[in-house]
């Protein structure tokens, strides 16, 4: 039966939820307990539903970040409670409620038999909370976007405020350079290395994600511009699975499985596997459908298990794979540069659409977590985790500096990037009373990086260019060791003010010795059900990345791979004063509101770029630097069949003097950025908006349209400061239909997709390769493009 989740059923509470108090749990007639998913752990905005013997909702509450709920009763009686969230429902748990009060309630979530096409997402209950802005996406969001679940990782950022796409699949977020936190089960993904094409876990696997923007608690450390806590499909009873393919334009195949199910009483498991091969895996250089040399092709498989031993301990096993292989694409046509050609006697180069560059990559991440209840009010959980990552640029160097543009800085490279991580992370909650929820943990994490570099370049001894070309090799190897230590109280002084107070302490070892102590401190305050404000200071502490080009083993001196400025290969921790304000609103009872204003001091800031044809970035930090801007986000619930959600953001980010990576730059850009007005950062886009409206039609048909809106990164003229102007401004609209279609077997369906992309056919570029800082190649955003797709779950 079709399920009308909280947008129809909170309209009797005004929307909004009842906020959990102290004072509620001395009244007989207030059911209390907690909402867990089915491996301990607990969950929190959860709807909680009240309903009477006759099957009405008298009652709905809202679980807390402990996962616990509050709802108080006007009379005695005999209900039945259960917990709702997305497409996932407990079981009933039913109650006498008299003269004493009922004892707390444990519900746990399990997935409905409805897939997520047929169920209407509910809106998000307002966070009344948290000092923090936090999106969520759920599998519904996901699979109603154009080409569904078939979407990468950064394809479901744009629909997120405040996120602009830079190319090479990499997102900024509120003026940052990626600054990035991924996390499975609680548990942070290191990072490796920066080509990672390959999603580590990709959309198809998420469940939900809960995506916090700003205003990190005590808990949240290293990368800390997003943060994004997946929580992955699992095995349910009676199992699922599904086998889709999708393809179309630019030669697309994607074919993909995904399964999940039980072992017994105490063991779920779920497995997924996805392969695609594409001739557009990488942005071109050139506008349109002109497209030369980027075959590309890419696995990914996903292994899960959980085993709960009791109703207090479960361990969760997780295993990534992706490997991934992407040729560099080219400009065809192009004429070679004679005066490299006359250094290279005998040598006749290919087409320029021929020059043979490409990158493969390599990842495998696991982890394994207990989760131990100790009591009600007290509970932890446990990971151990690994990453290996690798990253191989392989150049094509004759034919590479044949089409150079300046022969006095002619160079090409193999770079060749190996890094592994490790650690260990505990997480601990304990809530002491109605008024205080306590976290604390620490985790230890070792990095070690190995990178080997071979240049290619021209002999310039002589004074001048000269044949042959001399090869010049070096490897390094990067070790950083890391620790953490933070304590967080979310302290509720009253029904409207609540408190998160915190402290997180840093330590790295690694270019240098680093540490810092790290407060962080929010006030919300609950001004009526329908409106919520929220302030916020913090202190970050972002260790820096420990990839880099071998360069300070190079011997470039008296080649034309000799840097302007050979200096500043050990980049600092970025250290910053993080500042924000907002609020959320329930506008009316089918509509939300989040609006958010931040600014970002920053000592050190950080920032990477692409330099020269290869996708591999390298980090270089400013001396000082500043990020500002607003964002608001909307989601409305039109009718049941008709939703959208849209985001606009304005922002700037600026960076003075260098602290590091001055080999990187040439001496004009170095100049520009010592001036005493700086420079804009390349990944700044001063306006960014997306949206997404979903129409259901009939019971089983969806249809979607899209827009992504950019007002283009920076970028400068020829002659003018670095930076200084940006991109042309676009405005992409994609569309998609898909419909579900009942088979005669139990239970089992088949969706069909259509889907366009760039329904307008507008071409744009992401930049240009030149007027920036470390953007070597141009890239150019994908022409109208028509996919299609079928999906048989069983």
């Amino acid at each position: 039966m079709r399920m009308v989740l909280l947008g129809m059923l909170v309209g009797g509470v005004e929307f909004c939820p009842i906020l959990y108090a102290a004072a509620q749990e001395d009244l007989p007639h207030t059911i209390i307990g907690t909402v867990q998913n089915q491996d301990l752990r607990r969950v929190a905005h959860t709807v909680v539903e009240v309903k009477n013997q006759e099957g009405i909702t008298v009652a709905t509450g809202v679980t807390n970040d402990a996962g616990e709920f509050s709802i108080p009763l006007s009379t005695g009686g005999t209900y039945s409670v259960s917990a709702v969230q997305e497409t996932y429902r407990s079981e009933y748990v039913v109650l006498q409620v008299g003269t004493d009060p009922p004892k707390p309630v444990t519900l746990t979530l399990s997935k409905t038999s409805e897939i997520a096409l047929e169920v209407i997402s509910p809106l998000p209950p307002i966070q009344y909370k948290s000092s923090s802005e936090t999106y969520s996406v759920s599998r519904k969001d996901i699979e109603s976007l154009p080409r569904g679940n078939n979407n990468d990782v950064y394809d479901v950022m744009l629909t997120v405020p405040s996120v602009a796409y830079g190319a090479l699949k990499q997102t900024h977020v509120r003026q940052d350079h990626a600054n990035q936190q991924f996390r499975i089960d609680g548990i942070p993904i290191p990072e490796t290395v920066s080509g990672a094409f390959a999603d580590v876990v990709p959309p198809r696997a998420w469940e939900r994600a809960d995506i916090i923007l700003g205003g990190m608690e005590a808990q949240y450390g290293n990368k800390t511009a997003l943060v994004l806590d997946i929580t992955s499909k699992s095995g349910t009873k009676p199992g699922f699975g599904s086998l889709q393919v999708f393809g179309g334009s630019n030669e697309t195949v994607n074919p993909s499985f995904e399964y999940g199910g039980t072992i017994g009483e105490k063991v779920r498991f779920y497995v997924l596997n996805s392969y695609v091969t594409t001739n557009r895996g990488i942005e071109p250089p050139t506008l349109g459908k002109t497209n030369n040399h980027n075959q590309s092709e890419k696995n990914n498989t996903y292994l899960r298990g959980d085993y709960q031993h009791d109703n207090r301990n479960n361990l969760s096993w997780i295993f990534l794979n992706s490997t991934a292989k992407y040729q560099i694409p080219t400009i065809p046509n192009l004429a070679a540069n004679p005066d490299v050609l006359a250094l290279l006697p005998g040598f006749n180069p290919n087409a320029s659409q021929s020059v043979n560059q490409f990158q493969k990559e390599d990842n495998q991440y696991s982890h394994l977590v207990w989760r131990h209840d100790v009591n009600a009010s007290s509970f932890f959980s446990t990971g151990f985790y690994f990453r290996r990552g690798v990253a191989d640029f392989q150049t094509d160097p004759l034919n590479a500096l044949a089409y150079a543009d300046d022969v006095n800085r002619a160079q090409t490279a193999n770079q060749r990037r190996v890094a592994y991580s490790g650690g260990m992370r505990l997480d601990h909650t304990w809530v002491p009373d109605s008024r205080h929820l306590v976290k604390t943990g620490f985790q230890i994490d070792y990095s070690r990086a190995n990178n080997t570099a071979q240049i290619f370049a021209f002999d310039t001894s002589s004074g001048a260019a000269a044949g042959p070309v001399i090869l010049r090799e070096a490897s390094n190897q990067n070790i950083q060791t890391r620790q953490e230590f933070w304590v967080q109280d979310q302290w509720s002084l009253n029904d409207h003010w609540t408190f998160n107070l915190g402290v997180r302490g840093d330590a790295i070892q690694g270019f240098y010795n680093e540490g810092q102590v790290s407060p962080r401190v929010g006030a919300t305050y609950k001004f009526n059900q329908a409106n919520v404000f929220h302030a916020y200071y913090g202190r970050l502490f972002t260790p820096p990345n420990i990839e880099q080009v071998a360069f300070s083993r190079l011997n470039t001196q008296n080649t034309t791979a000799q840097p302007d400025n050979p200096t500043g290969f050990n980049p600092r921790a970025e250290r910053s004063h993080y500042f924000e304000v907002g609020s959320y609103h329930a506008v009316t009872r089918f509509a939300t509101l989040e609006l958010t204003g931040y600014y970002k001091l920053a000592h050190n800031l950080s920032d990477a770029g692409q330099f020269g044809s290869t996708p591999l970035r390298n980090f270089f930090a400013f001396e000082r630097g500043w990020q500002r801007g607003i964002d608001g986000a909307l989601k409305v619930q039109f009718t049941d069949n008709l939703t959208g959600r849209g985001n606009v953001a304005w922002g700037q980010c600026k960076g003075y003097g260098l602290q590091s990576g001055q080999y990187l730059l040439e001496q004009a850009e170095i100049n520009d950025i010592n001036s005493n007005g700086g420079v804009f950062c390349d990944h700044s886009q001063l306006m960014t908006s997306s949206a997404v409206l979903s129409y259901r039609w009939r019971e089983r048909t969806n249809i979607t349209g899209q827009m992504l809106y950019g007002s283009g990164l920076r970028t400068a003229e020829a002659g003018a400061k670095t930076n200084s102007s940006h991109e042309s401004s676009y405005a992409v609209y994609n569309a998609s239909i898909s419909h579900t279609i009942p088979l005669p077997w139990h239970n089992q369906k088949m969706l069909l997709g259509f889907d366009v992309l760039n329904v307008l056919d507008q071409k744009y570029f992401y930049n240009r390769g030149e007027g920036s800082i470390g953007l070597g190649i141009a890239h150019a955003g994908m022409p109208r493009s028509f996919f299609f797709r079928a999906q048989w779950f069983f």
